[in-house]
């Protein structure tokens, strides 16, 4: 379908002001890094935070099922991927008037900055919101170092 028909410039010039919104809001909140410019109709979004010892990332998954969630660690990424199904409507014969909930496969890959015990992993669903607490290596942690003085 063409962006500008004559038939009815004013749905086409909706259509591209539709596109464009959506454009700017997966840039503004999934970033340009991991989806959904890989194809995904959609990928969530997340925070991740440092810690002294660890990291913690959060991830929004309204209407996702723990089933529906796979977490992976390999080298330096961390990979969030599962299934958002949509929902069946009620009297399918239906018009939709407005769409802006999204569906389907996700797939987030978080690159973090230094080695994790890959073994200490904990990954908790609670509301909606995946909390991952990911434990870094004991090499990654910053350390102190006691400076000796000699006696004078």
């Amino acid at each position: 379908m063409s962006f500008w028909t004559s038939q009815n410039p004013q749905f086409s010039l909706g259509n591209l002001q539709d596109e464009m919104n959506k454009l700017v809001e997966r840039v503004w909140h999934a970033g340009v890094s991991t989806g959904p410019f890989d194809g995904q109709k959609w990928a969530p979004t997340i925070d991740l935070y440092e810690h002294a010892d660890h990291y913690t990332l959060m991830a929004e998954l309204p209407g996702v099922t723990p089933a529906e969630v796979d977490v992976s660690y390999v080298g330096s990424s961390l990979t969030i991927r599962g299934r958002k199904e949509a929902p069946a409507v009620a009297g399918e014969s239906a018009r939709t008037i407005r769409a802006e909930r999204r569906f389907g496969a996700f797939c987030r890959t978080v690159e973090l900055p230094g080695d994790i015990d890959v073994d200490r992993v904990a990954a908790r669903f609670e509301a909606g919101v995946l909390t991952v607490t990911i434990p870094k290596s004991a090499t990654s942690r910053p350390r102190s170092v006691r400076i000796d003085v000699p006696p004078s």
